[in-house]
């Protein structure tokens, strides 16, 4: 039995209408009743994981379940480069969707029957069972811009057979999970040791510029650790610091727009500018953030 190699396809995702033209046929599989908890009461959801794993000694289960809600399956490989940023991007829909489907994840390398019955040639290589048969999704790398229609379109269709179970969800379910690379300095903020975190998520920030979560985390603990530490009298910055922190985010604005329209020192206008996106960041999107980021645009011009 030869596991596909995850390497063979086009690198661009190959997205496939939502319906079993051209699918393998595992009907027969899929003879066995659904699970007796997949019958709930209207109004209830399923009690089962809304991201789960499987290999071919458990795979009768996942077709059982699709008898009652469409399940999105996803073959992934740990040798492959695509797979990866797949997943997470498929939990993410998943998490969104807060129950409309069960995203089940299979490792071809440890599950080589699947990926055969399915006849796999790429991974990643997704693809939906709706009482339990199989429909072809996309295979290769694909953006969330393009699944988004894909699984909108998979879930019109089940409907339309029948297959409109939930399943219950909590908010934990539903809630992104930690990166690994988060919890160093989160773990130092819970401590209260502040400085280390600003040391920590600068480092997150420069490995990955794109981490705007992390951007966020930053301004918020370079906000706490100067608006509640130690005050420099000497700072004339820190009575925006003051504003901000008693509510008037305007008023902080005010303050360091002002002071960075005052001076011509470059280096003194880009620790303003600094101070003021963490404001932003930390205030999130209101109108005061728009006029004084609009402002702000015009000083630097």
């Amino acid at each position: 039995m030869n596991t596909p190699d995850p390497r063979i396809g086009a690198p661009e995702a190959t997205v496939i209408p939502a319906d079993s033209h051209g699918a393998v046929d595992l009907s027969a599989r899929a003879s066995a009743p659904a699970a007796e908890d997949a019958a709930t009461p209207s109004g209830e959801g399923l009690h089962i994981p809304l991201i789960t794993t499987t290999d071919e000694e458990n795979f009768q289960d996942v077709m059982s379940t699709s008898q009652a809600v469409p399940v999105i399956m996803v073959m992934w490989s740990p040798r492959s480069l695509e797979s990866k940023p797949a997943l997470a991007m498929l939990e993410e829909i998943t998490r969104e969707h807060a129950g409309a489907f069960q995203l089940v994840e299979v490792d071809i390398d440890k599950a080589p029957a699947i990926a055969q019955a399915f006849q796999i040639q790429t991974v990643p290589t997704v693809v939906a069972l709706v009482g339990g048969r199989p429909v072809p999704l996309f295979q290769g790398g694909a953006s969330k811009e393009q699944v988004l229609p894909v699984v909108s379109q998979l879930l019109e269709a089940s409907a339309q057979m029948g297959i409109t179970a939930r399943i219950a969800v909590a908010a934990e379910d539903t809630a992104a999970p930690i990166p690994p690379e988060h919890e160093a300095p989160l773990a130092a903020e819970e401590a209260g040791n502040l400085d280390e975190a600003i040391t920590l998520w600068e480092r997150v920030v420069e490995l990955n510029p794109r981490d705007e979560d992390a951007k966020s985390h930053l301004s918020r603990v370079r906000f706490a650790a100067r608006a509640y530490g130690e005050q420099n009298p000497d700072d004339p910055a820190s009575h925006a610091d003051a504003l901000f922190a008693a509510g008037d985010a305007a008023g902080a604005f005010d303050v360091l727009l002002e002071l960075l329209a005052a001076t011509t020192d470059a280096e003194e206008r880009d620790a303003l500018r600094l101070r003021l996106l963490d404001l932003f960041r930390v205030a999130g999107s209101s109108p005061e953030v728009s006029k004084a980021r609009t402002r702000l645009a015009m000083l630097l011009m």
